[in-house]
């Protein structure tokens, strides 16, 4: 039996991948209530799924450790990135950011799982939870088709 998070991020890729087949050029320019477009929040997205695969990747081999984010200072550095990356690249880059964390994730042995859970890095597992917030947001401006 797979662990909930695993179904938890499938259902949430799934999700991830059927809005990308329906995004427009505009709607990827479109400008969420934070200022930001769909574009951005995708990169942002991308960003965190690729940072967690990496965690993911060194805590299998050099064992569980709690590092210091700054995530205010990450968000906005990847912000600035962001602005340079094409918005078809953004939607390329989140898929494919997107199926590798959740691959990753799925891969994490049973006990590291719950060293990993019980020191607070859930969302580390459970990439389901950060996708759903910002696929609300985006669906939130898109017109209804």
């Amino acid at each position: 039996m797979k662990p909930a998070y695993v179904s938890a991020n499938d259902v949430e890729r799934d999700r991830l991948h059927t809005l990308l087949a329906r995004l427009s050029d505009d709607d990827l320019a479109r400008i969420l209530p934070n200022g930001l477009t769909v574009a951005n929040v995708l990169v942002h997205l991308a960003f965190w799924d690729e940072y967690t695969r990496s965690c993911l990747r060194q805590w299998q081999d050099s064992g569980f450790w709690v590092s210091q984010t700054n995530f205010e200072a990450l968000n906005s550095a990847v912000l600035v990135l962001a602005a340079a990356i094409p918005d078809r690249t953004a939607a390329d880059m989140v898929r494919s950011a997107a199926d590798a964390v959740d691959l990753e994730a799925q891969s994490v042995p049973p006990e590291l799982a719950e060293v990993i859970q019980s020191n607070g890095k859930v969302r580390s597992l459970e990439r389901a939870q950060h996708r759903r917030e910002h696929l609300d947001q985006i669906e939130g401006v898109l017109p209804s088709r």
